[in-house]
Formats: C-alpha cells, sequence, structure tokens
C-alpha cells in the first residue's frame, strides 16, 4: 500500500485542490477565499488551490508514511517546485477560456501526478537531497509568500494576467 501511497494522493489533492478551486465564487467573494481560491482565470491564480492543497498533502503523508523527516521534507518541496512552475508555464501556453476549462484541469491533474511519482521516486532515490536543504528551503519560503500574496499583489507577468478579462489578481 505505502509503495503506491502517491496515487492516493495525486486523487486527493485534485478533488481537495477543486473544491478550493471553486470556493471564491460559491462563497460569495469571500475574504478568506481570496488566500486559498482561484480570484481569476490566471494560470497563476488556477494553479494555487491545488499547490496549497499539496502542501497541506504532505501532512497526511508525514503521519501515514513516517519517512525520514529531511529527506521527505526536501524531496517534497522540490516536487511542489516542479508541479507550480512547469504547470503554470504550461497553463500559460493554452489559452484561458470558459470552454477550455476541461484542459487546464487535466493539465493541473496530469501535473500533479508527476509531482507525487516524482516526490515518491526522489524519496526513495539514493541522492541525498537534504544537503541543499537551505536553498530548498529558501525556495519554499519565496514560493508559500507569493502563493499567499500575489492575488492580492500581482506583479504584471503574462503568468498572473488573466486573459478573460484582462486583468491582474482580483
Amino acid at each position: 500500500m505505502y509503495r503506491r501511497f502517491w496515487l492516493v494522493g495525486t486523487a486527493a489533492v485534485f478533488g481537495c485542490g477543486f473544491v478550493l478551486y471553486l470556493a471564491y465564487l460559491t462563497s460569495g467573494a469571500a475574504a478568506w477565499s481570496l488566500l486559498v481560491s482561484s480570484v481569476n482565470r490566471s494560470p497563476w491564480e488556477l494553479v494555487k488551490p491545488f499547490a496549497l492543497v499539496y502542501l497541506l498533502w504532505s501532512f497526511v503523508e508525514l503521519s501515514v508514511l513516517r519517512p525520514s523527516l529531511l529527506h521527505y521534507v526536501c524531496s517534497r518541496i522540490l516536487s511542489l517546485q516542479l508541479f507550480v512552475w512547469v504547470t503554470s508555464v504550461l497553463l500559460c501556453v493554452i489559452p484561458s477560456s470558459i470552454q477550455q476549462e476541461w484542459l487546464q484541469l487535466s493539465v493541473i491533474g496530469s501535473m500533479l501526478l508527476l509531482s507525487q511519482a516524482a516526490c515518491a521516486g526522489m524519496y526513495r532515490s539514493s541522492r541525498r537531497w537534504e544537503l541543499l536543504a537551505l536553498p530548498i528551503f529558501i525556495s519554499f519560503f519565496l514560493l508559500f509568500g507569493c502563493l499567499l500574496f500575489c492575488t492580492v499583489y500581482p506583479p504584471h507577468f503574462p503568468l498572473f494576467c488573466d486573459h478573460v478579462r484582462s486583468s491582474y489578481g482580483i
């Protein structure tokens, strides 16, 4: 069971991430949903709820699998970075319109599957990711700050642009 736990993680992260993806609209634009949900159709905002659930799922895996802590955390952060940045770039290539929402969600699901498998592979590998712990943790804190604050104050880059409404942020 533990060897294929990343498949369970992919389904759980996608399901919970989809619920958070819809939370802004279904909550009536509540203040709490600004931080955890997609507030527009930019690639960054589409990835944000799934990345936050991916991060929270790490605590479930830590509880169930009980891995070597530093080795697991480093491989998990690297796979989170892989998910966020590659998915965001792929979603920049796909035009964002209402009709292609299924395509965007399938890209997100595929990248979740790939990053979960990459995390499991990195953890089982003999490479010592923990030797790079300091730069990995710095990159994580920068990414986490961006996930929380780029909704309110997004830079004017294509990654943060909602092409449907031609706007940035809220």
